[in-house]
């Protein structure tokens, strides 16, 4: 009988590695799986050290939690990078549009200026001047257009995080409970861990995280400046509220507890991305088409007001006109302004020409661009901010690429440690096979054996 109990426990315990390499075997290109492996040990030993067979202790779940660390912080990396590059991307298309371009709209309106140097009582040429004012306007429209676009599509991008990070932290917390409560009953199954790890990489690709595991097995999470997140299973919340200075924006805090803290830039993760790229670059953005509309539309119309139209009279229309509050957004041409009303003279006399080229001379004066941090020519002001643009959006392009990079060789070094290698578990299908057809030999011997004493008994 002991050779049977032997064989037989040799049996079960290949049985079982059997199905723990089908495990790993079917759930081999399962992200986030890890390789689990089967802990044997031998049972009992007699006068002379032999063992009586071989137990199944359990199934061990390959985990090298450094390089799951390094995983979750380039997810962090890859989350903020690959904002980035999107938003620098396409602000950049907005401001560089041939159609947005501000630098040839201006070349078009002292063109257009300049062509009615020679005969300024000629209405077709004055009618040319409001044809391109008028497609000015609209560039700076088109723009700002472009810009609350994407200043929308951040604001619904934040609500939508805000939502997905509550429903993680609630999520990890129950992961948290439930290994918890296995503790007691032995080891906690290894796909219970398994998806608690998923859960937090999705956290970590939205937020820059900190994990820390204490002795009984749960995770606790805070930002990396120290807000807490999640405390054994207790979650924090995030709130997503509207700016009261700005009803367009909204205000992300952290509730903890009684606690409450903002939540900015630092958060990292594509959500310390979206907030980071709202309140610097496109906010620059915006400051300096509005600075660059106001400073066309005053400086032109200021003009205007010191001249005399074709009948000799002082003009008190301005040709632009917008709001203070959205002056690239707002901008328009004035429609009680007639090609007649343009004041191009000074004293009134036939053919005068003498306030037409003060405009002109607005085409090359520079004026000091806040926003920009420089003076230069409104023309030259608006290319240089494309420049910058196109500058950040390839910076932006170059560090997704080198987050990406960096995540592929975590993930890589992840997949040696605790990957599944089909070859291995090929290799060893081929091992338990043959330990379980021997141990199978073993019984029918031992039951031939048997069979054949009691016959020797009749």
């Amino acid at each position: 009988m002991k050779m049977i109990n032997t064989a037989l426990s040799g049996l079960n315990a290949s049985m079982a590695a059997l199905q723990t390499m089908a495990n790993n075997t079917t759930n081999g290109m399962t992200p986030g799986y890890s390789c689990q492996q089967v802990i044997f040990s031998s049972v009992g030993g007699g006068a002379y050290g032999a063992g009586t067979g071989v137990m199944v202790e359990g199934v061990r779940r390959i985990s090298d939690q450094y390089q799951v660390a390094q995983l979750w912080r380039t997810s962090s990396d890859v989350g903020f990078a690959q904002v980035q590059d999107s938003y620098f991307g396409n602000i950049e298309q907005v401001f560089g549009a041939e159609g947005n371009n501000i630098s040839n709209g201006l070349d078009q309106l002292f063109a257009a200026m300049n062509s009615a140097l020679e005969q300024p009582n000629e209405i077709a040429y004055r009618q040319a001047v409001l044809n391109e004012a008028n497609g000015m306007a609209q560039r700076f429209n088109s723009i700002a257009e472009g810009i609350s676009a994407q200043q929308q599509q951040i604001e619904g991008q934040l609500g939508a995080s805000v939502s997905e990070v509550n429903t993680l932290l609630k999520n990890i917390a129950g992961f948290n409970k439930e290994i918890s409560s296995t503790q007691a009953s032995g080891t906690p199954p290894a796909s219970l861990l398994d998806a608690r790890d998923a859960a937090i990489d999705e956290l970590a690709g939205l937020m820059d995280i900190r994990v820390v595991t204490d002795s009984q097995g749960l995770v606790n999470i805070s930002l990396a400046q120290g807000q807490p997140l999640l405390s054994g299973t207790t979650h924090a919340t995030l709130q997503n509220t509207t700016d009261v200075a700005n009803p367009d924006k909204s205000v992300l805090a952290i509730k903890f507890g009684d606690a409450s803290f903002p939540l900015d830039q630092k958060a990292g993760g594509s959500l310390g991305s979206l907030i980071d790229y709202r309140d610097t670059s496109l906010t620059e953005s915006k400051a300096f088409i509005d600075e660059l509309a106001s400073t066309m539309a005053d400086e032109i119309n200021g003009v205007l007001a010191g001249g005399t139209d074709l009948n000799g009279n002082p003009v008190t229309e301005p040709l632009f006109i917008y709001e203070a509050s959205n002056p690239s957004g707002s901008l328009r041409i004035n429609k009680n302004l007639k090609p007649e009303m343009l004041a191009f003279g000074k004293d009134g006399t036939p053919g005068d020409n003498a306030n037409l080229k003060e405009l002109i001379a607005l085409a090359d004066k520079e004026f000091t661009f806040t926003y920009l941090g420089t003076t230069a020519s409104m023309g030259d002001a608006f290319a240089s901010k494309v420049g910058q643009l196109g500058s950040s959006a390839r910076q932006a392009d170059m560090n997704k690429d080198t987050a990406m990079a960096l995540q592929k060789e975590a993930q890589t070094q992840w997949a040696a440690t605790s990957g599944v290698n089909l070859d291995e578990e090929g290799a060893n299908l081929i091992i338990y096979q043959q330990a379980y057809q021997a141990n199978a030999r073993v019984i029918a011997t031992a039951d031939q054996l048997f069979q054949s004493l009691l016959s020797s008994f009749k």
